[in-house]
C-alpha cells in the first residue's frame, strides 16, 4: 500500500501528514467518509470533502499543501457565516425566494440548453453567411484596422541568399502550389509563419507576431510590395494583400466568424421561443392554467390602494 496525504486540522492544530492507503493523492482510496479534518461550531468537513477539491495528479507534498489551504480556506468560511448568523435579524437571513428562483433558472437552462443541442442545425452555409452580412453591414463596424497578411520569420543565422531568395519569390506568388511548398518548407525549417493569404488580422494581433513599426498605417498597409526587416536577431518578410480601416464595415470574411454565431444564436432563440409557445399552448387545452378574470383582477387592486 502507498501513501495518501491527510492533512488533519482543528482548533489551533498544525497540518499533520499521515499515511494511508494504495496511491498517492487525494479521493483514490476507501478511505473513512466521515473522517473530521476540521470542525467549526455544529459543523465538520471531513477527509472525503477535502479529498474532492484534491486533484489526483498532484505529488503528496502538493497535496498536503493544498489540502492546508482548502481547510483554512472552510474554516475562514464558517466563522463568517456564523458572524452573519449572529448579527443578522431572521428576515434577512430568509433566501428561500432567491434560492427558489436559482433553482428555477438553472432547471431551465439545463432543459433548454440540452433541448437545444438535440435540435439545432449547426451547419451556416457561406451563403446564408453572407445574406446576413449584406442585410447589417453596420453591425459589422472595425474598431480598429484589419489585415490580410502574410508572414515568415526565422533566426538571420538560418538564412543563405537562395533561402532569401525562395521565401521572397514564394510570398510574391499569387500560385496555392508555391504557397502550399513554402508552407512545407517553414515547418520543416521551424519558421515562424502563416502564409494563407486569406487569413485575415486584427492589425494588434499581427503586430505581436511581427513587430513591425507603423508610422502611416494607412499607407503602409496599402502597400502591396514584400516587407522585409531584421529585429534581434531575425529576419521577417511580411506581405499586406488587403486592409480595412476603423469606421468601416469588416471584410466579410473577417467577419464570419461572428456572423456564424450570430445566426446560431438567432436560431437557438426561435426554438426556444417555439417550445415555450409549444407548451403554453398544450397546458392551456389541459387545464394546467389558469389566470384571474381581468374584471376580478381590477377590483382587487383598487380594493387593495384604498
Amino acid at each position: 500500500m502507498k501513501g495518501l496525504i491527510w492533512p488533519i486540522v482543528g482548533t489551533g492544530w498544525m497540518c499533520v501528514l499521515a499515511t494511508w492507503g494504495g496511491c498517492s493523492g487525494w479521493g483514490t482510496q476507501e478511505a473513512p467518509q466521515a473522517a473530521v479534518a476540521a470542525r467549526a461550531y455544529d459543523r465538520v468537513f471531513t477527509l472525503a470533502e477535502v479529498g474532492a477539491r484534491i486533484p489526483d495528479e498532484l505529488a503528496p507534498e502538493d497535496s498536503a499543501e493544498m489540502a492546508a489551504r482548502v481547510i483554512d480556506g472552510w474554516l475562514r468560511e464558517q466563522v463568517l457565516v456564523q458572524q452573519a448568523r449572529q448579527a443578522l435579524p431572521p428576515t434577512e437571513q430568509d433566501f428561500s425566494a432567491e434560492l427558489a428562483t436559482y433553482e428555477r433558472a438553472l432547471l431551465t437552462h439545463a432543459y433548454e440548453d440540452r433541448y437545444v443541442a438535440q435540435r439545432l442545425d449547426g451547419d451556416v452555409t457561406d451563403e446564408e453567411a453572407f445574406r446576413f452580412y449584406q442585410q447589417a453591414p453596420e453591425l459589422f463596424a472595425l474598431n480598429d484596422f484589419v489585415v490580410r497578411a502574410t508572414f515568415v520569420h526565422l533566426p538571420t543565422s538560418a538564412l543563405t541568399d537562395d533561402t532569401r531568395a525562395y521565401i521572397r519569390s514564394s510570398m510574391m506568388s499569387a500560385d496555392t502550389t508555391d504557397i502550399g511548398a513554402l508552407e512545407v518548407w517553414c515547418i520543416e525549417n521551424a519558421a515562424v509563419h502563416s502564409v494563407t493569404p486569406d487569413t485575415w488580422w486584427r492589425l494588434d494581433d499581427l503586430l505581436r507576431e511581427v513587430p513591425m513599426q507603423l508610422y502611416r498605417p494607412d499607407r503602409q498597409l496599402a502597400d502591396r510590395r514584400l516587407i522585409t526587416f531584421d529585429q534581434e536577431n531575425r529576419t521577417y518578410f511580411l506581405r499586406f494583400w488587403d486592409h480595412a480601416t476603423a469606421g468601416e464595415p469588416a471584410p466579410f470574411e473577417a467577419a464570419q466568424d461572428q456572423i456564424n454565431e450570430l445566426i446560431l444564436h438567432a436560431r437557438r432563440e426561435s426554438l426556444l421561443t417555439t417550445l415555450q409557445e409549444e407548451l403554453l399552448r398544450k397546458a392551456w387545452a389541459e387545464g394546467s392554467l389558469a389566470t384571474r378574470p381581468a374584471e376580478a383582477g381590477s377590483e382587487s387592486l383598487a380594493a387593495g390602494r384604498e
